[in-house]
Formats: structure tokens, sequence, C-alpha cells
């Protein structure tokens, strides 16, 4: 084939792979559909949950060979699968199925993997997307040990080391596989945030994911080269190609760096300056993992997920419930509560009713413009909020802010809120109020605002896709989303100043800030507050300690002077590798 066929994707996981391709069928279409007699319903349910106990049960082996290779740091991930093989979410749903439906076990987990990828498939938010691929991923193990039940095998083996193509393929699966079978991963499904994604990147396997069609376009057996850093996989390269590739191998190191030791304890640069990197935390479960990661707080705790389970509202000790424990696990460090942000992209079945269709969800009625037109639906959470406040150090942090006017509005519920509590004789604490900047007003205004609030937060991905004016979501126009474009430079800077000059600490706590070389960028910035995933921090901490602060504010200062996007590209991909080696000094000329 003269040009070699290429496909794209996103890479994940940095490295090249040169070598036969392993197709894993494991996006299963066909699944046994029967109804049950009422008689029946009570066994097919025993049937279910002794599925369940035996993918518990496989992935905790997986877990204890895994723990050598990942440390604690990666490990949380497989608990996080295994927290979900219990979750009232997908097995409550589930049982739902075979008890209301009276449909068998198979019918009834792919029905609620189905159910919730049609909540979660339209929300921008790339995070709570791929938290969707963690339900499917449990709903998937339990499906293999229902198939395996009626006595069909597994098909997902792989004996020689090969690149592995699936749709899709769970964080276990990858652990499962060693380095040595497994050269490298494609899949169609997935993006950076996946967990899947985290976890090959932490054992050093070059992975490119969002490839569509790869596993229709590529047979076992073929040939295929995987240039993870172009997220790009070429099918039937020449042999022009595979010498080019074959001299990039010995360039590329063999053995990820150890992070084992890198999540505890608070992080300096070299030469001193404290960074506090925080935790982004959506699920309850992940709760249950904080502690064996070294954190300072949870900088961000997405409170929507409480609608995402439920097909009714959650009352207000549903809120104070899930914010007492949020501020119990995390004292005395704090823990950021953001109100809930929701809109017109697919609303949780709970909210449904309130939402109309907008042709425009990005610029319609969503995150605290919904609140503010359900008022009363935001002091419930508020109220919550408040009496949890008693148990820790929670704060209140407002999404989709665009100036003072909704500010007031909002502390006037808030008021609203403390003033019913006060009259109740309920025990109530003031949490500090913030606000996150995601609109290019808030941006603009963010002096005024840092005078008002008791901290601020920059959402990244939102501010950078409205002052661009790009659809990060949008395969036309997805190179047009520049993170470090002149203007989104700038606006970082100038937040910085304005927090500085108010005397107001600020934090990102966006997609950015998960990204070690983006993270260094943003603290030669001035930013000295990031907040991320939780199996990011090890890395980005190890990043940390291998700069100093002078080296990164000559970096940053020069990207400022760049007057174009393209100089920009060209000066962060001529540091590309400084930005990742430690603690060789970065370059500052392009």
């Amino acid at each position: 084939m003269n040009p070699s066929e290429c496909l794209r994707g996103i890479g994940v996981s940095p490295g090249i792979a040169i070598g036969e391709a392993c197709v894993m069928d494991n996006h299963r279409s066909r699944l046994p559909l029967y109804h049950l007699s009422s008689e029946q319903v009570d066994k097919e349910i025993e049937r279910l949950n002794a599925a369940i106990a035996a993918a518990k049960a496989e992935l905790e082996s997986i877990r204890k060979l895994a723990a050598p290779r990942l440390g604690e740091s990666h490990l949380y991930i497989l608990d996080v699968g295994i927290l979900l093989l219990g979750d009232d979410m997908l097995i409550g749903e589930a049982q739902n199925q075979i008890q209301s439906n009276r449909t068998n076990a198979e019918w009834a987990i792919q029905a609620a993997i189905d159910h919730f990828t049609r909540i979660f498939e339209g929300i921008d938010d790339p995070y709570l997307r791929d938290r969707s691929l963690d339900i499917a991923h449990a709903g998937e193990r339990i499906l293999r040990h229902l198939v395996m039940e009626e006595g069909r095998e597994d098909e997902n083996t792989s004996t020689e080391p090969a690149i592995i193509v699936a749709h899709d393929l769970t964080p276990a699966d990858v652990a499962a596989l060693s380095a040595e079978r497994m050269m490298g991963l494609v899949t169609e499904l997935g993006g950076h945030t996946s967990h899947t994604a985290i976890l090959a990147k932490a054992l050093g396997i070059p992975a490119v994911a969002g490839a569509e069609s790869a596993t229709r376009r590529i047979s076992t057996g073929d040939r295929v080269i995987l240039d993870a850093h172009a997220g790009a996989v070429i099918l039937d390269p020449s042999p022009e190609e595979l010498a080019k590739y074959y001299a990039a191998l010995h360039d590329q190191p063999s053995v990820p760096p150890s992070e084992d030791s890198e999540a505890s304890g608070p992080v300096s640069t070299r030469d001193g300056t404290r960074i506090h990197v925080g935790a982004n935390i959506e699920y309850d479960r992940e709760l249950d993992v904080l502690p064996v990661m070294g954190f300072d707080g949870v900088g961000l705790y997405r409170s929507e997920h409480l609608y995402f389970n439920r097909s009714v509202m959650p009352d207000e000790e549903d809120h104070y419930g899930h914010y007492r424990r949020l501020a119990e696990f995390a004292y005395p460090e704090p823990a950021v509560v953001r109100t809930m942000d929701m809109g017109g992209d697919r609303p949780p079945p709970a909210v449904a009713k309130l939402v109309s269709e907008e042709s425009n969800p990005a610029l319609g009625l969503r995150a605290t413009r919904f609140s503010l037109r359900h008022k009363e639906l935001f002091k419930l959470q508020l109220r919550g909020i408040l009496r949890a406040a008693v148990h820790g150090n929670l704060k209140i942090m407002y999404p989709m802010i665009s100036g003072l006017d909704e500010i007031h509005t909002v502390k006037g519920v808030l008021n609203e809120a403390k003033a019913e509590l006060r009259e109740e004789g309920q025990l109530f604490a003031e949490p500090e109020e913030g606000v996150l900047i995601e609109t290019p007003a808030a941006a603009v205004c963010a002096d005024l605002l840092a005078r008002e609030m008791d901290f601020l937060s920059v959402g990244s991905n939102d501010l950078t896709q409205y002052t661009l004016a790009v659809d990060r979501t949008n395969k036309e126009v997805m190179d047009l989303f520049e993170p470090f474009h002149p203007a989104m430079l700038r606006i970082y800077r100038n937040l910085v100043q304005a927090a500085a000059s108010a005397g107001k600490p600020i934090t990102v706590c966006g997609e950015l800030a998960s990204e070690p070389e983006s993270a260094l960028i943003l603290i030669g910035l001035g930013f000295r507050s990031l907040s991320m995933t939780m199996s990011r921090i090890p890395e980005v901490k190890r990043a940390i300690r291998g700069k100093t602060i002078a080296e990164l504010e000559k970096f940053a200062f020069t990207l400022l002077d760049c007057k174009t996007g393209s100089g920009v590209k060209a000066l962060l991909n001529s540091a590309q590798s400084g930005l990742r080696r430690n603690p060789a000094p970065l370059q500052t000329s392009a």
C-alpha cells in the first residue's frame, strides 16, 4: 500500500510500537434474551449475584498480581472497578430489569449498561463521559462470567507479544496483560481521562484511543506501527517507514519511571517553592481510596453525580450525607463542592422534566443559571452543604459565572438557606465561597469577582472552548482547540495577577492541570495550586520536583512573548522533551 493507510486517534500514552496486531472481539453485540416466569426471577438474581462474586474475585486476583508493577498510586483504578461491582447504580438497575421485565441476567446487565451510557454520552465534560466507561467495564466483566457459565470461552487472550486492538479494553485487562504480551494498545473508545488510558501510561504501554473503525480495518496478524506521540496507527507500513520507526524506538525509554513514592507527602519545586496539589472527585467510592493518595485537599467535588443514579430528586438528607462523608474523609484538608453543573446536554432522569431542549446547550440554561432558575432545588443543596460543613473544611464553588449580578443573586439564596436553618435550630457552618472561572466574561471581571469571593478556580476546558469559540468535541475544529493559545496564556497570567491583587488563592482544576507538561507551564505563569484526577497526582508531583521556579517562569514568559498560536506550538514542541525530562533545564528558544 503506497502511501500507507493511517488511522487517526488520540495519543493517550506516549511511545512507539511496531509489531503484529491482535484484534480482540470484546464488543459483544449478541446476547441471549429470554423471558422468565415469576418463579424463575429469584433464581436468576442468584445467578447474577454469583457472576458478580466471580467478577470481584477475578479483579481482586488481578489487583494482587498487578500491585508490584503499579503501586498504590494507580491500584485505586482497579479498586474503583471492584467497588462498582457492588454499586446500586449498575447492579441495582440490572436487578430491577430482572424483576420488572423478567429478562435474563445477560440482557439485564446490557440494558443497565445502555441505560447509563445514554445518560452520560451527551455530557460535555470529558471526565464525566469517561466515567461511563467504568460502568460499562464493570458490566462487561459480569457478562464475561455469565457467558463463560454457559460453557463458552472468553476469547480475549493473547500469548504472543502484540499490539492489542479492541473496541474497548478495561483497566483490569490492561493490568492483566503483562508488558511482554502487550506491545501497544489501540482502542476505538476512550480518551485522555479514561482509566484504561491512565493505566496504560502508568505501565509504559504506548496507546492510542478513539481510533474509529480500528477493529474493522485491522485484522489479527497485520503488521502495524503505533505512533502514540502523533495519535497514529500506520497499517501495512512501507520498508522506509519501518526503518524510520525502528530507529526512533532506540530513543524512547523502555521502562516507565517508578512513581510508587511520588504520591505521598507535600510537593515543592527543586528550589523549595510549595505547590498545592489537590484531587478532583466525582464518585463517593473514590473517597475510599483517597487516604492512600498524597493530596492537599479536594479541589473539585462534582456534586451533580448525586442526580445520575436515581430517578427521583435527592433530598436534603441525601446532600447532607454525601457532603458530610466528603468533609470527614478530607479533614483536615479542605474540600471544594462545586454546586450542580447540569443543563440541556442529556440531563439525568431526575431532572429531565425540568430541562427544555435547546439548540445550543453549551450556551444555554446550565450550571448556576439552572440552579437559579430552580431556586428551591438549589437551596436544598446549599442547606446540605452548610450542615455538612460542621464536620470538616468544606468550601462552596459556583460554576459558569458571568459576573457580579449572578454572584449577588447566589449569595441571596445562600443567605436565605442560612436564615431557614437558623430559624429551625439546625447546626451549620459558614464555608468559604468561590467561583469557577469558565467564561470569558468571568475572566475579564476576575478582579471584581476576587474582591467579593474567598477564592477563584479555573475550569480550563470550558474557558478555552468559549474564548476560542471552538467545540472541543467537534472533530472538524478540534485542531483549533489550543489550551496555550496566546489569548489563553494572557488570560491565565491576568487571572493570577487579579487573585494576587485581591490577596485570594487561585487554583486550576481543569484537565490542563492533569498533564505534567501543562502543569509546569501553569506554575511558570504563577499558579501555586492545581487539582486533578487522582491517578495523575504522582506523575505531576514527580515533574514538579524536578524543576525550579526560575526555569518554569523563564519558559512561561518566553511563551507569553509569542504572538501567534503556531509560534507557541513550535516552542512547545522544541521544549517538550525538556518538560518531560527531570531535572534538565527547559529549552527557551524555538
